[in-house]
Protein backbone atom coordinates (compact mmCIF):
# COMPACT_ATOMS: atom_id res chain seq x y z
CA UNK A 1 0.00 0.00 0.00
CA UNK A 2 2.82 2.34 0.92
CA UNK A 3 4.58 1.67 -2.41
CA UNK A 4 1.41 2.61 -4.34
CA UNK A 5 1.29 5.93 -2.45
CA UNK A 6 4.95 6.58 -3.23
CA UNK A 7 4.43 5.85 -6.93
CA UNK A 8 1.38 8.13 -6.98
CA UNK A 9 3.38 10.90 -5.33
CA UNK A 10 6.22 10.54 -7.85
CA UNK A 11 3.77 10.65 -10.76
CA UNK A 12 2.16 13.76 -9.25
CA UNK A 13 5.55 15.48 -9.01
CA UNK A 14 6.35 14.59 -12.63
CA UNK A 15 2.99 15.96 -13.76
CA UNK A 16 3.55 19.19 -11.86
CA UNK A 17 7.03 19.53 -13.36
CA UNK A 18 5.59 19.10 -16.86
CA UNK A 19 2.85 21.63 -16.03
CA UNK A 20 5.36 24.21 -14.78
CA UNK A 21 7.57 23.67 -17.81
CA UNK A 22 4.61 24.10 -20.16
CA UNK A 23 3.45 27.15 -18.25
CA UNK A 24 6.81 28.83 -18.40
CA UNK A 25 7.92 27.50 -21.76
CA UNK A 26 11.11 25.63 -22.49
CA UNK A 27 13.85 27.08 -20.31
CA UNK A 28 16.71 28.50 -22.40
CA UNK A 29 19.49 27.42 -19.97
CA UNK A 30 22.50 26.21 -21.99
CA UNK A 31 20.91 26.94 -25.36
CA UNK A 32 21.41 30.66 -25.90
CA UNK A 33 23.83 33.27 -27.13
CA UNK A 34 25.47 35.46 -24.47
CA UNK A 35 25.62 39.09 -25.60
CA UNK A 36 27.68 41.94 -24.17
CA UNK A 37 24.95 44.43 -23.26
CA UNK A 38 22.67 44.77 -20.27
CA UNK A 39 18.91 44.49 -20.86
CA UNK A 40 16.84 47.64 -20.95
CA UNK A 41 14.26 47.34 -18.18
CA UNK A 42 11.72 49.86 -16.89
CA UNK A 43 11.78 51.00 -14.15
CA UNK A 44 15.57 51.03 -14.12
CA UNK A 45 16.23 48.58 -11.30
CA UNK A 46 19.94 48.07 -11.97
CA UNK A 47 23.09 48.66 -9.89
CA UNK A 48 21.06 49.45 -6.78
CA UNK A 49 21.22 48.95 -3.05
CA UNK A 50 17.73 47.82 -2.04
CA UNK A 51 16.07 47.33 1.36
CA UNK A 52 15.59 43.75 2.58
CA UNK A 53 11.91 44.56 3.18
CA UNK A 54 11.04 46.23 -0.13
CA UNK A 55 8.03 45.11 -2.20
CA UNK A 56 8.73 43.09 -5.37
CA UNK A 57 10.50 45.32 -7.86
CA UNK A 58 8.39 44.50 -10.90
CA UNK A 59 9.56 45.72 -14.29
CA UNK A 60 8.99 45.55 -18.03
CA UNK A 61 11.69 44.33 -20.42
CA UNK A 62 12.07 46.97 -23.13
CA UNK A 63 13.87 44.68 -25.58
CA UNK A 64 11.92 43.50 -28.67
CA UNK A 65 11.46 39.73 -28.66
CA UNK A 66 8.89 36.94 -29.06
CA UNK A 67 9.37 35.58 -25.56
CA UNK A 68 11.18 36.28 -22.32
CA UNK A 69 12.64 34.33 -19.45
CA UNK A 70 13.91 35.86 -16.19
CA UNK A 71 15.79 34.23 -13.34
CA UNK A 72 16.23 36.05 -10.01
CA UNK A 73 18.58 34.57 -7.42
CA UNK A 74 21.10 35.37 -4.70
CA UNK A 75 23.95 33.81 -2.74
CA UNK A 76 21.83 31.69 -0.44
CA UNK A 77 18.96 29.37 -1.29
CA UNK A 78 16.05 30.52 -3.37
CA UNK A 79 15.45 31.19 -7.04
CA UNK A 80 12.57 32.84 -8.90
CA UNK A 81 11.83 31.95 -12.54
CA UNK A 82 9.35 33.84 -14.72
CA UNK A 83 8.56 33.30 -18.40
CA UNK A 84 6.08 34.98 -20.73
CA UNK A 85 5.61 36.52 -24.17
CA UNK A 86 4.90 40.14 -23.20
CA UNK A 87 7.92 41.03 -21.06
CA UNK A 88 5.99 42.28 -18.02
CA UNK A 89 7.76 40.76 -15.04
CA UNK A 90 5.52 40.51 -11.98
CA UNK A 91 7.46 38.83 -9.19
CA UNK A 92 5.56 36.56 -6.75
CA UNK A 93 5.49 38.35 -3.42
CA UNK A 94 6.07 35.34 -1.15
CA UNK A 95 9.04 34.10 -3.15
CA UNK A 96 10.54 37.59 -3.34
CA UNK A 97 10.14 38.16 0.39
CA UNK A 98 11.73 34.81 1.20
CA UNK A 99 14.65 35.48 -1.15
CA UNK A 100 15.39 38.86 0.46
CA UNK A 101 15.01 37.57 4.02
CA UNK A 102 17.59 34.84 3.37
CA UNK A 103 20.13 37.19 1.79
CA UNK A 104 20.63 40.30 3.89
CA UNK A 105 23.79 42.13 2.86
CA UNK A 106 24.19 39.85 -0.18
CA UNK A 107 24.04 40.54 -3.92
CA UNK A 108 20.88 39.75 -5.83
CA UNK A 109 21.14 38.82 -9.51
CA UNK A 110 18.74 39.07 -12.44
CA UNK A 111 19.34 37.08 -15.61
CA UNK A 112 17.22 38.19 -18.57
CA UNK A 113 16.78 36.01 -21.67
CA UNK A 114 14.97 37.05 -24.84
CA UNK A 115 13.76 34.85 -27.69
CA UNK A 116 14.53 36.62 -30.94
CA UNK A 117 14.06 35.47 -34.52
CA UNK A 118 17.55 33.93 -34.52
CA UNK A 119 17.08 32.14 -31.18
CA UNK A 120 17.53 32.83 -27.48
CA UNK A 121 19.97 35.45 -26.18
CA UNK A 122 21.04 36.12 -22.65
CA UNK A 123 21.97 39.64 -21.56
CA UNK A 124 24.64 40.51 -19.04
CA UNK A 125 23.57 39.73 -15.49
CA UNK A 126 22.04 42.61 -13.53
CA UNK A 127 23.54 42.83 -10.06
CA UNK A 128 21.93 44.70 -7.17
CA UNK A 129 22.80 44.59 -3.47
CA UNK A 130 20.43 43.75 -0.61
CA UNK A 131 21.18 46.06 2.30
CA UNK A 132 21.51 44.95 5.90
CA UNK A 133 19.30 47.81 7.11
CA UNK A 134 15.54 47.87 6.56
CA UNK A 135 13.59 50.90 5.44
CA UNK A 136 10.61 52.32 7.34
CA UNK A 137 7.56 50.33 6.32
CA UNK A 138 5.35 53.18 5.08
CA UNK A 139 5.55 56.44 3.17
CA UNK A 140 2.84 59.11 3.41
CA UNK A 141 2.31 61.64 0.62
CA UNK A 142 -0.22 63.94 -0.97
CA UNK A 143 -1.60 63.03 -4.39
CA UNK A 144 -2.53 66.01 -6.51
CA UNK A 145 -3.01 66.63 -10.21
CA UNK A 146 -0.20 68.44 -12.04
CA UNK A 147 -0.56 72.18 -12.42
CA UNK A 148 -4.08 73.43 -11.84
CA UNK A 149 -6.06 70.71 -13.61
CA UNK A 150 -8.51 69.14 -11.18
CA UNK A 151 -6.80 70.77 -8.19
CA UNK A 152 -9.94 70.18 -6.10
CA UNK A 153 -9.31 66.41 -6.10
CA UNK A 154 -6.56 65.70 -3.62
CA UNK A 155 -5.82 63.69 -0.54
CA UNK A 156 -3.15 62.41 1.82
CA UNK A 157 -2.34 58.74 1.19
CA UNK A 158 -0.08 56.07 2.62
CA UNK A 159 1.69 53.26 0.82
CA UNK A 160 3.11 50.17 2.47
CA UNK A 161 6.64 50.02 1.02
CA UNK A 162 6.84 46.31 1.87
CA UNK A 163 3.75 45.54 -0.23
CA UNK A 164 1.63 47.33 -2.81
CA UNK A 165 -1.12 48.36 -0.38
CA UNK A 166 -2.17 52.00 -0.67
CA UNK A 167 -4.91 53.63 1.39
CA UNK A 168 -6.15 57.17 2.03
CA UNK A 169 -5.37 58.86 5.32
CA UNK A 170 -7.82 61.64 4.49
CA UNK A 171 -9.17 63.17 1.26
CA UNK A 172 -10.94 66.43 0.54
CA UNK A 173 -14.02 64.82 -1.00
CA UNK A 174 -15.83 65.11 2.34
CA UNK A 175 -14.65 68.65 3.17
CA UNK A 176 -16.00 70.59 0.19
CA UNK A 177 -12.93 69.81 -1.92
CA UNK A 178 -10.71 72.21 -0.02
CA UNK A 179 -6.92 72.30 -0.13
CA UNK A 180 -5.06 69.91 2.18
CA UNK A 181 -1.30 70.18 2.61
CA UNK A 182 1.86 70.19 4.74
CA UNK A 183 1.37 66.89 6.58
CA UNK A 184 4.17 66.14 9.06
CA UNK A 185 5.04 63.45 11.61
CA UNK A 186 6.94 63.53 14.89
CA UNK A 187 10.03 61.29 14.83
CA UNK A 188 8.60 59.13 11.99
CA UNK A 189 5.79 58.10 14.37
CA UNK A 190 2.63 57.24 12.37
CA UNK A 191 0.46 57.96 15.42
CA UNK A 192 1.50 61.60 15.79
CA UNK A 193 0.90 63.83 12.82
CA UNK A 194 -0.55 67.14 11.65
CA UNK A 195 -1.79 68.63 8.41
CA UNK A 196 -3.44 71.85 7.25
CA UNK A 197 -6.79 72.50 5.63
CA UNK A 198 -7.23 75.71 3.64
CA UNK A 199 -10.33 77.55 2.41
CA UNK A 200 -13.37 75.57 3.65
CA UNK A 201 -12.98 74.35 7.25
CA UNK A 202 -9.56 76.03 7.49
CA UNK A 203 -7.30 75.02 10.37
CA UNK A 204 -4.52 72.70 11.43
CA UNK A 205 -5.44 69.13 12.39
CA UNK A 206 -3.33 67.54 15.15
CA UNK A 207 -3.54 63.75 15.60
CA UNK A 208 -1.99 62.03 18.62
CA UNK A 209 -3.02 58.38 18.43
CA UNK A 210 -6.82 58.70 18.39
CA UNK A 211 -6.92 62.16 19.99
CA UNK A 212 -7.73 64.64 17.22
CA UNK A 213 -7.82 68.44 17.58
CA UNK A 214 -8.33 71.29 15.17
CA UNK A 215 -6.52 74.58 15.85
CA UNK A 216 -6.46 78.01 14.26
CA UNK A 217 -2.80 78.98 14.72
CA UNK A 218 -3.32 82.53 13.41
CA UNK A 219 -3.24 85.18 16.15
CA UNK A 220 -3.57 89.00 16.03
CA UNK A 221 0.22 89.26 16.32
CA UNK A 222 1.28 86.72 13.71
CA UNK A 223 1.45 87.04 9.98
CA UNK A 224 -0.73 84.05 9.12
CA UNK A 225 -1.69 80.63 10.35
CA UNK A 226 1.18 78.17 10.47
CA UNK A 227 2.44 77.00 7.07
CA UNK A 228 5.58 74.82 6.76
CA UNK A 229 5.77 72.67 9.93
CA UNK A 230 8.48 70.87 11.88
CA UNK A 231 7.77 68.78 14.99
CA UNK A 232 10.15 69.20 17.88
CA UNK A 233 11.48 65.79 19.02
CA UNK A 234 9.65 66.20 22.34
CA UNK A 235 6.33 65.72 20.52
CA UNK A 236 4.86 68.78 22.21
CA UNK A 237 6.17 71.76 20.24
CA UNK A 238 5.93 72.52 16.54
CA UNK A 239 7.87 75.14 14.60
CA UNK A 240 5.96 76.79 11.76
CA UNK A 241 6.75 79.38 9.20
CA UNK A 242 4.08 82.04 8.78
CA UNK A 243 3.91 83.29 5.21
CA UNK A 244 2.14 85.59 2.81
CA UNK A 245 2.37 83.39 -0.26
CA UNK A 246 1.90 84.52 -3.85
CA UNK A 247 2.11 82.78 -7.20
CA UNK A 248 3.08 83.90 -10.67
CA UNK A 249 2.48 82.03 -13.90
CA UNK A 250 5.00 82.12 -16.72
CA UNK A 251 4.92 81.06 -20.34
CA UNK A 252 8.33 79.48 -19.76
CA UNK A 253 7.61 75.76 -19.55
CA UNK A 254 10.74 75.14 -17.47
CA UNK A 255 9.45 77.33 -14.65
CA UNK A 256 5.79 77.89 -15.45
CA UNK A 257 4.76 78.49 -11.83
CA UNK A 258 6.71 80.53 -9.33
CA UNK A 259 5.69 80.49 -5.66
CA UNK A 260 7.15 83.23 -3.49
CA UNK A 261 6.60 85.12 -0.22
CA UNK A 262 6.22 88.82 0.36
CA UNK A 263 6.79 88.27 4.09
CA UNK A 264 7.59 85.25 6.24
CA UNK A 265 8.69 84.57 9.82
CA UNK A 266 8.96 81.68 12.28
CA UNK A 267 6.80 80.77 15.27
CA UNK A 268 6.68 77.96 17.84
CA UNK A 269 3.36 76.40 18.82
CA UNK A 270 2.94 74.56 22.14
CA UNK A 271 0.31 71.84 21.72
CA UNK A 272 -0.29 71.58 25.48
CA UNK A 273 -0.77 75.25 26.29
CA UNK A 274 -2.27 76.17 22.89
CA UNK A 275 0.15 79.09 22.78
CA UNK A 276 2.19 80.63 19.96
CA UNK A 277 5.53 82.28 20.62
CA UNK A 278 8.25 83.86 18.54
CA UNK A 279 11.35 86.02 18.87
CA UNK A 280 12.68 89.20 17.26
CA UNK A 281 15.55 87.00 16.06
CA UNK A 282 13.28 85.02 13.70
CA UNK A 283 10.58 87.62 13.04
CA UNK A 284 12.51 90.21 11.09
CA UNK A 285 12.31 92.11 7.81
CA UNK A 286 14.11 89.16 6.25
CA UNK A 287 12.22 86.12 4.96
CA UNK A 288 12.54 83.31 7.52
CA UNK A 289 11.11 80.05 6.25
CA UNK A 290 11.04 76.18 6.05
CA UNK A 291 12.12 75.26 9.62
CA UNK A 292 13.54 71.90 10.69
CA UNK A 293 14.79 70.77 14.12
CA UNK A 294 18.03 69.03 14.95
CA UNK A 295 17.30 65.54 16.38
CA UNK A 296 18.38 66.63 19.87
CA UNK A 297 15.90 69.51 19.71
CA UNK A 298 18.51 72.15 20.55
CA UNK A 299 18.68 73.91 17.19
CA UNK A 300 16.17 75.07 14.63
CA UNK A 301 17.46 75.11 11.04
CA UNK A 302 15.73 77.37 8.53
CA UNK A 303 16.08 79.40 5.36
CA UNK A 304 16.49 83.17 5.46
CA UNK A 305 16.55 85.61 2.55
CA UNK A 306 16.95 89.35 2.18
CA UNK A 307 13.93 91.07 0.71
CA UNK A 308 14.15 94.58 -0.72
CA UNK A 309 11.23 96.44 -2.33
CA UNK A 310 12.98 96.71 -5.69
CA UNK A 311 14.27 93.13 -5.80
CA UNK A 312 13.06 90.90 -8.63
CA UNK A 313 11.69 87.48 -7.65
CA UNK A 314 14.59 85.72 -9.36
CA UNK A 315 17.11 87.67 -7.29
CA UNK A 316 15.90 86.25 -3.96
CA UNK A 317 18.25 83.59 -2.60
CA UNK A 318 17.93 81.90 0.77
CA UNK A 319 20.78 81.35 3.23
CA UNK A 320 20.80 78.28 5.47
CA UNK A 321 20.69 79.38 9.09
CA UNK A 322 20.17 77.88 12.53
CA UNK A 323 19.24 79.23 15.93
CA UNK A 324 19.37 77.68 19.39
CA UNK A 325 16.07 77.33 21.23
CA UNK A 326 15.36 75.84 24.66
CA UNK A 327 11.78 74.57 24.79
CA UNK A 328 11.91 74.19 28.58
CA UNK A 329 12.74 77.85 29.26
CA UNK A 330 11.39 79.38 26.03
CA UNK A 331 14.83 80.90 25.45
CA UNK A 332 16.16 81.84 22.01
CA UNK A 333 19.78 82.08 20.94
CA UNK A 334 21.35 84.14 18.17
CA UNK A 335 20.94 83.24 14.49
CA UNK A 336 24.10 81.77 12.98
CA UNK A 337 24.88 80.99 9.34
CA UNK A 338 25.34 77.38 8.25
CA UNK A 339 25.70 77.97 4.51
CA UNK A 340 25.36 81.31 2.73
CA UNK A 341 23.84 81.79 -0.70
CA UNK A 342 26.65 84.23 -1.47
CA UNK A 343 29.06 81.29 -1.37
CA UNK A 344 26.95 78.89 -3.42
CA UNK A 345 25.40 81.44 -5.83
CA UNK A 346 22.22 79.44 -5.35
CA UNK A 347 19.22 79.46 -3.05
CA UNK A 348 18.94 76.89 -0.24
CA UNK A 349 15.69 75.35 0.93
CA UNK A 350 14.06 72.57 2.98
CA UNK A 351 16.92 71.54 5.30
CA UNK A 352 16.34 68.06 6.77
CA UNK A 353 18.72 66.68 9.43
CA UNK A 354 19.14 62.90 9.57
CA UNK A 355 17.75 61.28 12.75
CA UNK A 356 21.28 60.37 13.89
CA UNK A 357 22.22 64.08 13.66
CA UNK A 358 25.20 63.54 11.36
CA UNK A 359 23.98 64.72 7.96
CA UNK A 360 21.80 67.46 6.55
CA UNK A 361 19.99 67.02 3.24
CA UNK A 362 18.76 70.13 1.45
CA UNK A 363 17.82 71.39 -2.00
CA UNK A 364 19.45 74.20 -3.98
CA UNK A 365 18.12 76.00 -7.00
CA UNK A 366 18.80 79.21 -8.90
CA UNK A 367 16.50 81.27 -6.68
CA UNK A 368 13.51 81.12 -4.34
CA UNK A 369 12.53 78.28 -2.01
CA UNK A 370 9.65 76.42 -3.70
CA UNK A 371 12.00 74.25 -5.70
CA UNK A 372 9.62 71.52 -6.85
CA UNK A 373 8.81 73.62 -9.93
CA UNK A 374 12.43 74.34 -10.92
CA UNK A 375 14.47 72.20 -13.30
CA UNK A 376 17.59 73.60 -11.63
CA UNK A 377 16.65 72.10 -8.24
CA UNK A 378 19.10 69.46 -6.96
CA UNK A 379 19.73 67.75 -3.63
CA UNK A 380 22.90 68.26 -1.60
CA UNK A 381 24.29 66.58 1.49
CA UNK A 382 26.21 68.28 4.30
CA UNK A 383 28.28 66.38 6.84
CA UNK A 384 27.47 68.26 10.05
CA UNK A 385 30.58 66.88 11.76
CA UNK A 386 33.05 68.09 9.12
CA UNK A 387 31.08 70.75 7.24
CA UNK A 388 31.80 68.99 3.93
CA UNK A 389 29.14 69.44 1.26
CA UNK A 390 28.66 67.02 -1.62
CA UNK A 391 26.24 66.76 -4.50
CA UNK A 392 25.37 63.04 -4.45
CA UNK A 393 24.94 61.22 -7.72
CA UNK A 394 21.17 61.01 -7.38
CA UNK A 395 20.19 64.13 -9.31
CA UNK A 396 18.86 64.46 -12.85
CA UNK A 397 18.32 67.26 -15.38
CA UNK A 398 14.86 67.81 -13.91
CA UNK A 399 13.57 68.87 -10.49
CA UNK A 400 14.53 66.98 -7.32
CA UNK A 401 12.96 68.17 -4.06
CA UNK A 402 10.73 67.28 -1.08
CA UNK A 403 12.96 64.84 0.79
CA UNK A 404 12.71 63.06 4.14
CA UNK A 405 14.61 60.45 6.14
CA UNK A 406 13.92 56.93 7.32
CA UNK A 407 14.12 56.61 11.10
CA UNK A 408 17.44 54.70 11.00
CA UNK A 409 19.14 57.40 8.83
CA UNK A 410 20.14 54.82 6.22
CA UNK A 411 17.44 55.66 3.66
CA UNK A 412 15.76 58.77 2.36
CA UNK A 413 12.96 59.49 -0.08
CA UNK A 414 12.57 62.43 -2.45
CA UNK A 415 10.42 63.44 -5.41
CA UNK A 416 11.75 63.80 -8.92
CA UNK A 417 10.23 64.69 -12.28
CA UNK A 418 12.96 62.84 -14.17
CA UNK A 419 10.61 60.26 -15.65
CA UNK A 420 8.48 62.53 -17.84
CA UNK A 421 9.19 66.13 -16.80
CA UNK A 422 5.61 66.61 -15.64
CA UNK A 423 4.73 64.37 -12.70
CA UNK A 424 6.77 64.07 -9.51
CA UNK A 425 7.44 60.46 -8.48
CA UNK A 426 8.88 58.90 -5.33
CA UNK A 427 12.51 57.79 -5.39
CA UNK A 428 14.47 56.12 -2.59
CA UNK A 429 18.20 55.98 -1.96
CA UNK A 430 20.48 54.24 0.53
CA UNK A 431 23.16 56.12 2.47
CA UNK A 432 25.86 54.32 4.43
CA UNK A 433 27.43 55.50 7.69
CA UNK A 434 30.12 57.38 5.76
CA UNK A 435 27.60 59.40 3.79
CA UNK A 436 28.00 57.46 0.53
CA UNK A 437 24.71 57.53 -1.36
CA UNK A 438 23.58 54.83 -3.78
CA UNK A 439 21.69 55.13 -7.05
CA UNK A 440 18.02 55.99 -6.38
CA UNK A 441 15.14 53.72 -7.37
CA UNK A 442 11.48 54.36 -8.14
CA UNK A 443 8.78 53.23 -5.70
CA UNK A 444 7.99 49.72 -7.00
CA UNK A 445 4.66 49.45 -8.85
CA UNK A 446 2.45 46.37 -8.82
CA UNK A 447 1.85 46.84 -12.55
CA UNK A 448 5.13 47.55 -14.38
CA UNK A 449 3.24 49.94 -16.71
CA UNK A 450 1.62 51.87 -13.84
CA UNK A 451 3.63 55.09 -14.16
CA UNK A 452 2.91 55.36 -17.89
CA UNK A 453 -0.76 56.13 -17.23
CA UNK A 454 -0.93 57.46 -13.64
CA UNK A 455 -0.87 61.25 -14.04
CA UNK A 456 -0.78 62.61 -10.51
CA UNK A 457 1.99 64.22 -8.49
CA UNK A 458 3.41 62.55 -5.41
CA UNK A 459 3.93 65.43 -3.03
CA UNK A 460 5.77 65.86 0.32
CA UNK A 461 6.69 62.21 1.07
CA UNK A 462 7.22 61.42 4.75
CA UNK A 463 8.49 58.02 5.87
CA UNK A 464 6.95 56.46 8.99
CA UNK A 465 7.70 53.17 10.73
CA UNK A 466 4.13 51.85 10.66
CA UNK A 467 0.71 52.51 9.18
CA UNK A 468 -1.36 55.57 10.04
CA UNK A 469 -4.39 54.21 11.87
CA UNK A 470 -6.30 57.41 12.59
CA UNK A 471 -10.09 57.01 12.56
CA UNK A 472 -11.18 58.71 9.33
CA UNK A 473 -14.78 59.17 10.47
CA UNK A 474 -13.62 60.91 13.62
CA UNK A 475 -11.14 62.91 11.58
CA UNK A 476 -13.89 64.07 9.24
CA UNK A 477 -16.06 65.13 12.18
CA UNK A 478 -13.29 67.18 13.81
CA UNK A 479 -12.25 68.67 10.46
CA UNK A 480 -15.71 70.18 10.03
CA UNK A 481 -15.75 71.73 13.51
CA UNK A 482 -14.65 75.26 14.31
CA UNK A 483 -11.53 74.35 16.27
CA UNK A 484 -9.62 76.19 18.99
CA UNK A 485 -7.98 79.59 18.57
CA UNK A 486 -4.31 79.63 19.55
CA UNK A 487 -3.19 82.34 21.98
CA UNK A 488 -0.15 84.56 21.53
CA UNK A 489 2.59 84.38 24.17
CA UNK A 490 2.10 87.44 26.44
CA UNK A 491 5.81 87.42 27.32
CA UNK A 492 6.80 88.41 23.77
CA UNK A 493 7.40 92.13 23.22
CA UNK A 494 5.15 92.74 20.22
CA UNK A 495 6.83 96.07 19.45
CA UNK A 496 10.18 94.27 19.09
CA UNK A 497 8.97 91.98 16.30
CA UNK A 498 7.89 92.86 12.79
CA UNK A 499 4.98 90.51 12.24
CA UNK A 500 2.28 92.86 13.53
CA UNK A 501 3.58 95.64 11.31
CA UNK A 502 3.72 93.28 8.37
CA UNK A 503 0.18 92.12 9.03
CA UNK A 504 -1.01 95.70 8.77
CA UNK A 505 0.97 96.18 5.56
CA UNK A 506 -0.83 93.24 4.01
CA UNK A 507 -4.34 94.55 4.73
CA UNK A 508 -6.24 95.15 1.55
CA UNK A 509 -3.74 93.24 -0.63
CA UNK A 510 -5.04 90.32 -2.67
CA UNK A 511 -3.50 87.05 -1.57
CA UNK A 512 -3.38 83.73 -3.36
Amino acid sequence: MQSHKSIAFILFCIAMAVFVQCRHGMLPDGNYQLISTYPLIDPDYTQLIIPPNIAPMNFRIREPANGYFVKIYSTNSGEIRISNQHGKISIPEKQWKRLLENNHNQPIFIDVYAKRSDGWVRYQTIRNQIAEESIDSHVVYRLINPGYVGWDQMGIYQRNIETFDESPVFTNQTTQKNCMNCHAFCNQNPDQMLFHMRASFAGTIFCDHQTIRKVNTKTPHTLSAGVYPAWHPDGRHVAFSVNNIYQRFHRNTDESIYVFDTFSNLIIYDTQTNQVTTSPAVSTERLENVPNWSPDGKFLYYGSAEKQPDMQYNDIRYDLMRIAYDVQTNTWGTPEPVLLASKTSQSISFPKVSPDGRFLLFSMSDYGYFHVNFKSSDLYLMNLETGEIVKPNINSDLAESYHSWSSNSRWFVFVSKRRDGLCSRLYFAHMDTNGQVSKPFLLPPKDPDFYDTFLKNYNVPEMVYGSVKVDRWKLMKVAKEGGDDAQFDPAVDVDAITVATQSRKMEGMKKY
